[in-house]
């Protein structure tokens, strides 16, 4: 990456933070006064960028926000990104649901600059402390991955003698949703991803996961007072990759030990019986996610599969960008679940340009 390319890169990772921070406001209108300094600052750089190169700039924040909803980035950045370094499709606000999009969340998290994974993980570390023991941070993240938005407290459940230790330690990670997530005073969960969702029209709805739209069922609580959930970067972050992960470990017939670093390691045993360390992602975007899962190897010190849903990986062009993004040297392999898992043939080697 050039280091122009690098600059339009944390100019847009830029926009992204300011555009979670406006949405992390708990106010039923999402765009209200005053906008967030952060959003505010990124906006003047992307009209300071536009205008000494001659490109079309936003008026304003509610402009720049039609842009970001409207508009793929490659279509009027006023810098130049790196090739292929944001999928076709990408957008910054979900053009349906009007919320940021994962996309928009993964860049929020891009850089030494970035909040939202960061968050996640420093929430996560502060849990494994409090836990003390390996097994109990297990415990309690594994609760956190099945119940990201609790609609309805129910004691019944959650103070009953399998789960009330567990919700003791994990409780104080859950907020009030926002109120723009209240649509006629009704929360909306999904069933399929387990996050946030609401219907938008008759006809169509939208929810964090990104489920496919003609499979996504939601369920409601009328008791919107009473509904949690746990903070954006913990739900995208963790609960949504989390879903996976638990069907990769149940689907494996080797013991798997969770390491306690960063979003949660694990290490198991491959058949030739080496001891390999896995993360399953889900994440919109192949070159920041590359680049993410680099930094966790050179955390670790040694090799890194990467693992992810199937579909995610299969779709066009994800492995290459994916594969093309790892520097030199870099020890990470890109997976599916069915390739890791052994009901297909991996027939894939990790980076070793160097």
């Amino acid at each position: 990456m050039t280091e122009d390319e690098r600059t339009a890169v944390d100019l847009l990772a830029g926009v992204a933070r300011g555009l979670i921070e406006l949405t992390s406001v708990a106010q039923t209108a999402m765009f209200r006064l005053p906008y967030p300094s952060s959003l505010q600052l990124a906006l003047d750089r992307v009209v300071l960028a536009g205008l000494t190169r001659h490109m079309p700039t936003p008026g304003g924040v509610p402009e720049l926000l039609s842009w970001c909803r409207e508009r793929r980035p490659a279509d009027w950045w006023p810098l130049e990104l790196p090739v292929g370094f944001l999928t076709a499709d990408a957008r910054l606000i979900h053009s349906v649901g009007d919320e940021a999009t994962r996309t928009c969340a993964e860049l929020a998290s891009y850089g030494r600059d970035g909040v939202l994974e960061q968050e996640a993980e420093t929430l996560l570390a502060e849990l494994a402390n409090t836990c003390g023991t390996v097994e109990r941070f297990a415990a309690c993240r594994d609760f956190l991955i099945s119940r990201p938005v609790i609609l309805q407290y129910n004691p019944i459940e959650l103070l009953g003698p399998a789960v009330a230790h567990t919700w003791k330690l994990v409780q104080h990670l859950y907020v009030p949703v926002p109120d723009r997530f209240r649509v006629h005073r009704v929360v909306h969960r999904c069933t399929g991803c387990l996050l946030l969702a609401k219907p938008v029209t008759a006809d169509a709805s939208w929810c964090e996961g990104g489920c496919q739209p003609e499979g996504r069922v939601l369920e409601s609580s009328h008791q919107p007072e009473q509904a949690r959930a746990l903070p954006l970067g913990l739900r995208l972050f963790l609960a949504l990759p989390g879903r996976t992960e638990r069907a990769v470990r149940s689907g494996l017939d080797r013991q798997t030990r969770l390491l306690p670093q960063g979003l949660g390691l694990h290490r198991v045993t491959s058949p030739d019986g080496n001891l390999c360390v896995f993360q399953v992602q889900d994440r919109e975007q192949p070159i920041p996610a590359a680049l993410r899962a680099a930094e966790a190897a050179a955390e670790l010190h040694g090799p890194l599969d990467i693992v992810a849903p199937d579909r995610l990986a299969a779709s066009p062009g994800y492995r290459e960008n994916f594969e093309y993004a790892l520097s030199d040297g870099a020890d990470v392999r890109l997976l599916s679940v069915s390739e890791f898992t052994g009901l297909r043939p991996a027939g894939r080697e990790r980076n070793d340009h160097a």
